[in-house]
């Protein structure tokens, strides 16, 4: 159960370095040092993969089950048509996989698909093959019945919409910022955001 949430932002152009240290403060200012495990749930983003090695190489790494989804039904589409009959029923028994702890056998039908790749037009291996090797080297961060049962998250929906809510304060209509009134608004909105405006005083 997600009792409490807290937020990292920065403003664009922010170093992917700078907001990796800024999400490990705070996770360490909310109690990750007596954490017994630590889950992090991440979409396709690869500097999301690799900040998460760096800032948090011992937590349990998972992508986000809805990401995983999209990427099969992508691969759905591409070989048998988009939004057809045959896709749905290709793609439907390894979402039911994915999800109840047979993700092997996903893996096993991904692998398989790049046996007879050479049947295919060449934009078509070319999409095929991209979509299988970015499911295969995700293949240790699917285990979604593992992580149900550890009654840990499997999908960033709830990141998803603190983001949303946070992005609502700043990018509605006729909203114009310099680079520096952001930066100084965002810190101050996180901080209040956070029960931390106490720092503010400090």
């Amino acid at each position: 159960m997600l009792v409490e949430k807290s937020i990292v932002a920065c403003p664009p152009l922010t170093a992917p370095v700078d907001f990796g240290a800024s999400v490990e403060a705070e996770a360490r200012r909310r109690g990750l040092g007596r954490a017994k495990k630590v889950y992090i749930v991440i979409d396709g983003a690869i500097w999301l993969w690799d900040l998460a090695r760096d800032r948090f190489k011992d937590a349990v790494l998972t992508l986000d089950f809805h990401h995983a989804a999209q990427h099969l039904w992508a691969l759905a589409h591409e070989l048998h048509g988009d939004d057809t009959v045959a896709a749905r029923a290709w793609v439907e028994p390894l979402l039911h996989q994915l999800r109840h702890g047979e993700e092997h056998r996903v893996v096993q039908s991904l692998e398989e698909l790049l046996a007879p790749i050479e049947q295919r037009s060449a934009s078509s291996r070319k999409a095929v093959t991209r979509e299988v090797e970015y499911l295969l080297n995700h293949k240790d961060h699917m285990h979604y019945q593992a992580r149900e049962k550890e009654r840990a998250p499997m999908g960033s929906g709830a990141v998803e919409s603190l983001c949303r809510q946070l992005q609502n304060r700043f990018k509605s209509c006729g909203q114009f910022w310099s680079r520096k009134g952001l930066t100084h608004l965002l810190a101050i909105n996180v901080l209040f955001k956070n029960q931390s405006a106490p720092f503010l005083w400090n």
